[in-house]
């Protein structure tokens, strides 16, 4: 079995040298390069044979989230895996649809990380146990939104004519009454039918007083 290359970019000196003593003692990983900013990342990736970068959100010159979509954009063979202490939604979200494959957080233990990378190699995802739960929580956030019936807005002035033709006043008659053309009630007619998904007058009069419109 040929060992899984790897890159790793941390800021953090002391946790790049933690990495590089963990996966020095693995024999099916060998570290092709370890770098503590994203641009330098970026440009030793063209003379590499590389299966996995390991990579920090915060780096100076180039983030975590530019280096991965540049990443997946020009070696897409390569799967990304993100090592960050930021455990908020809006984080892992943005480098997911960057392409990481991974996303881990720095409490993470030393057997879970070994894990995350043999399973990011092979093709799969990989989420710590905290991710995964923020994963969920936003899509089951957007389903809540998808499955929520829009509410529907009558202007006023749709309003007062809905309520002028359940009194059962002719378009004429409503014009007169409200002191506007007759071809701006029909016009504010089709509104509502179209808002209320209605085509015709009965069918929006038993929406309004199902909904209390009127």
């Amino acid at each position: 079995m040929s060992k899984i290359r790897i890159v790793v970019a941390d800021d953090h000196h002391i946790l790049l040298d933690g990495l590089r003593a963990l996966l020095q003692k693995q024999k099916d990983v060998e570290i092709v390069g370890l770098y503590n900013n994203g641009r330098q990342v970026y440009e030793a990736l063209n003379s590499l044979d590389v299966d996995v970068a390991l990579l920090d959100i915060n780096m100076p010159e180039m983030d975590g989230h530019e280096l991965t979509l540049k990443i997946k954009k020009e070696y897409p063979h390569i799967n990304v895996i993100i090592l960050s202490m930021h455990d908020d939604a809006g984080h892992i979200i943005e480098l997911i649809d960057a392409g990481a494959s991974g996303y881990l957080l720095k409490n993470v233990t030393d057997k879970e990380l070994l894990d995350a990378i043999k399973t990011v190699a092979s093709g799969r995802l990989y989420f710590s146990a905290e991710v995964s739960e923020k994963i969920t929580a936003v899509a089951m956030q957007q389903q809540r939104k998808t499955d929520e019936v829009p509410e529907i807005k009558l202007t006023d002035r749709e309003l007062e004519i809905l309520k002028l033709i359940s009194k059962e006043y002719s378009n004429a008659q409503i014009a007169e009454t409200l002191f506007i053309s007759e071809r701006t009630v029909e016009t504010h007619r089709k509104n509502m039918l179209r808002k209320t998904n209605n085509k015709t007058i009965l069918g929006l009069l038993k929406y309004a007083i199902e909904n209390q419109i009127i």
